[in-house]
Order: structure tokens, then sequence, then C-alpha cells
């Protein structure tokens, strides 16, 4: 079977260092397979910096970098706002990221279902239309960019639960696009990670790993809370998912912790291509 490769996102590094320095020391550390935080002050898609993306383009090419996806931090847009500003301000957003990411060759840009309020869910339905429009308006610009869409699972979106984005992506037939399957934000509203990755198999394209406690929202280090890596990991192999694994784990340690967890998952009986990512 084709081994899963483990790489790291730059969400942890978001206060702690700009992106340029993120990849310096995750491709020192062996990472060659990333994604990015396109936030400020780390990556600011609204304020590019021409000499930023030079660099990092030169630095992506020079260690090899497989560059996965920019994802957009989602208390900053909400694609399925009822105010049309904000949704058309949150689909620029996304078009800035595609435009970047382009530029330095990333495979895709991760997309968030649109924030639905936690005091009134059943107002979801109605929002589901205004997100399906920025959504299809974000693809056709990823499309002309010759870059590739990831619809990720979101605790507070409208596309959470894994029955919602499988309905979702069947009633639009959108073909090419993949799911980043966050086990994190899956245990946080009470979805097994492992029936989600058997469900939505036939779209995966990446699976992000990070530990919280139980019924908590928190991307904290492997081995310091409640989900089953051993459990995940079988599912992994069962299913013989082969594209990229991605630890995106937020602490005041990133680098210290993102190899700690790769570790930790190898201690679980994980194996991953062309270690260590």
């Amino acid at each position: 079977m084709t081994l899963p490769r483990l790489g790291a996102h730059t969400f942890g590094f978001a206060w702690d260092r700009d992106a340029e320095a993120a990849f310096e020391a995750l491709a020192g550390a062996g990472f060659s397979t990333l994604q990015l935080m396109a936030a400020p002050p780390h990556y600011d898609p609204w304020a590019a910096d021409p000499a930023l993306q030079r660099r990092l383009r030169r630095l992506i090419d020079r260690a090899g970098i497989a560059l996965l996806a920019l994802d957009l931090a989602s208390n900053d847009v909400n694609l399925a706002s009822p105010s049309r500003a904000v949704v058309d301000f949150a689909v620029d957003a996304y078009g800035r990221a595609i435009d970047l990411g382009a530029d330095l060759g990333a495979r895709g840009i991760c997309v968030a279902s649109g924030r639905r309020h936690a005091l009134a869910p059943q107002a979801g339905d109605q929002l589901l239309g205004i997100y399906r429009d920025a959504f299809e308006r974000i693809l056709l610009r990823a499309r002309d960019a010759g870059m590739g869409v990831v619809l990720e699972n979101h605790p507070n979106g409208l596309l959470a639960e894994m029955e919602a984005i499988e309905s979702f992506l069947a009633a639009g037939a959108y073909d090419g696009v993949s799911i980043a399957y966050d086990v994190a934000n899956a245990a946080a509203i009470g979805e097994d990670p492992s029936a989600g990755l058997r469900r939505l198999l036939p779209h995966l394209g990446i699976v992000h790993l990070s530990d919280a406690p139980r019924g908590a929202w928190r991307h904290d280090p492997i081995g310091s809370g409640d989900i089953d890596f051993s459990a995940i990991g079988g599912t992994i192999r069962e299913i013989g998912f082969a594209g990229p694994v991605v630890l995106e784990i937020i602490s005041s340690r990133p680098l210290d912790d993102i190899l700690a967890g790769r570790d930790r998952l190898l201690a679980a009986g994980w194996h991953f291509a062309g270690q260590p990512g």
C-alpha cells in the first residue's frame, strides 16, 4: 500500500513568526509538504509584499516544497453572511489568496463553509444558498488560476458534519473539489473521525491532525487530548488513503510540538512515505 506523506501547517506560527521564517524552520526540520495560513501578521493576502513573494517562491523551489493550499482565518471572512457586502469581501479575500497561491505554485485554496450563529442554527438552510453562490465564485476563480479547491469541515460552519459535506458536493456536482478533513474539528462536534474518513473517502484530499479534550474545539499537540490516533491511523490504512496528512497544531511551541507530534504518531503505529514529511 502507498503510504501517506506527513506534512505540516503554518497556522501554529501565525503569531510566532512570519511565513518565510515558518517555511525555513519546517523545511529545516525535513518537512517538504506544507500548508500556509494566509492571515496577518503571518502572511497578509490584503497587503502582499512582492519581495516576500519572491523570497518564498525561491525557498519553495530550493527546498522542493509541495505547497498544498492556502487557508484564510475563519474569523476574518464569512461566505454565508446575510450581508452581500460581507460575502463580497470574503470572496475577494479568497481571490487575493488564490492569486498569491498561484504565484507560489500552490496546488489549491482551502475553503471553509460560511459561519452559522450558534444561537440561530435554524438559519442554516437559508444561508446555504448564499454560501453556495460564494463557493462557486471562488471555484471559478481558482480554476482560472489553475488551482484546486479544498473544502474543510469546520465546527462553526454550515458544513460541519460529514453528511452535510457529502450532500453539498453531490448537489453541486463539483468535479475536482476535494475535502480537507480535520479530525479535531470533527471531534469537536461529536463526530467520529474514523467514520468521517470512511464516508468522505471518495473526495478526501488532505487529513488534518491535532488533539483536543473531549467535546472541546482545540488544535492541541498530539497526545495531550482525548483523540484516539491509533484508531485513526488504523482507519487511514484500512481505507487506503495515500494523500497528505498534515499536522495543524496551535501552541506556544509550534515547531517543537509538530516534531513531537510526528514522533507520537510513529509510536502509535503510523507509517509515512519519505519520512519525515
